[in-house]
């Protein structure tokens, strides 16, 4: 049986999977915060056999950035690019990896969030505040996001979503036809909004965690239609994060005397998540490893399993 094949088998199976429970619907979401640039599909197979990764890339990447994949690790196989490669690829977790230690993604901390805030409020797009706790400013952070989120699923899902409400006739509806949860711009936002959330550390309410609305969600089409746009929109809102933060991180190192310039930018890797591509999602990472040909395997660690 081919790695082509198997890899089809599991995209079939997890499809379905990630809408049978909330929770597994949340763990598929968090997964996507961490590794936004790729697209639904290779999300998906992440999801099916690492779902812990954090941070990945194909081989060549990883060495780019001075890891190597280390003896004996097996690729996470994700689907070929129309436009790179015709098959299967194969990437790989940060903890697959060896070698430098170098900063290669952002994370909000007390320095960079005072300065994002500052910034927002510069240009227009957040209120003054009172008090600068960290606590205000996260608050005040997140209730730009939740407005930033809605923006862009109106600009830029306004078709997809015609298409969606077309098959669902506006709003998910249970076995009698009846409505069932929000409609689906809401399901859309509340699971952008929990991938965003989790992915920035944002505290969230129990309101914010309830995901009880993807199970009525069925067949593929949809599933993957809906997967497609919340993963197309969560990349969107966390690439600015990326170009802020790592703005403000460039400023200060050249404040500092520092110029790491042969350390590549999250704008040309998601550390180890590469850019989409038309048609597929890919990104790029630098993986400790070396002593791997190609990594030319799929995963065999539980869960982690199938390929």
């Amino acid at each position: 049986m081919s790695a082509d094949y198997k890899v089809q088998r599991l995209y079939d199976e997890y499809i379905k999977d990630i809408v049978s429970d909330s929770d597994k619907w949340k763990k598929f979401l968090e997964l996507t915060g961490r590794v936004y640039r790729y697209e639904f599909d290779n999300i998906l197979m992440m999801y099916a056999q690492r779902p812990n990764t954090t941070l990945v890339g194909d081989y060549d990447s990883w060495k780019k950035v001075g890891r190597y994949v280390k003896r004996g690790s097996k690729g996470i196989a994700i689907f070929p690019s129309k436009v790179l490669k015709p098959h299967m690829r194969y990437v790989f977790d940060i903890s697959d990896t060896a070698g430098r230690n170098v900063n290669l993604t952002w994370n909000l901390n007390d320095y960079n969030l005072k300065i994002m805030v500052d910034e927002l409020i510069d240009e227009g797009k957040i209120q003054p505040y009172i008090s600068n706790e960290k606590n205000n400013l996260q608050k005040l952070l997140k209730n730009y996001t939740k407005i930033n989120v809605r923006s862009i699923i109106r600009e830029k899902s306004e078709v997809m979503i015609s298409e969606l409400n077309q098959i669902t006739g506006g709003v998910i509806k249970d076995r009698d036809n009846k409505t069932q949860g929000p409609t689906v711009e809401e399901m859309l936002y509340k699971s952008v909004f929990y991938a965003v959330g989790t992915r920035c550390g944002f505290n969230m309410s129990s309101e914010e965690q309830d995901m009880n609305f993807i199970i009525n969600i069925s067949g593929e089409d949809n599933i993957y239609r809906f997967g497609s746009l919340v993963c197309d929109v969560s990349c969107s809102v966390l690439k600015e994060f990326n170009y802020r933060v790592r703005h403000i991180e460039n400023e200060r190192r050249v404040t500092n005397g520092r110029n790491e310039t042969n350390v590549p930018q999250e704008s040309r890797w998601n550390v180890v998540s590469q850019p989409k591509t038309a048609g597929n999602s890919e990104r790029r990472f630098d993986a400790g490893g070396k002593i791997r040909d190609d990594g030319s395997r799929i995963s065999e660690r539980e869960r982690e399993k199938q390929v």
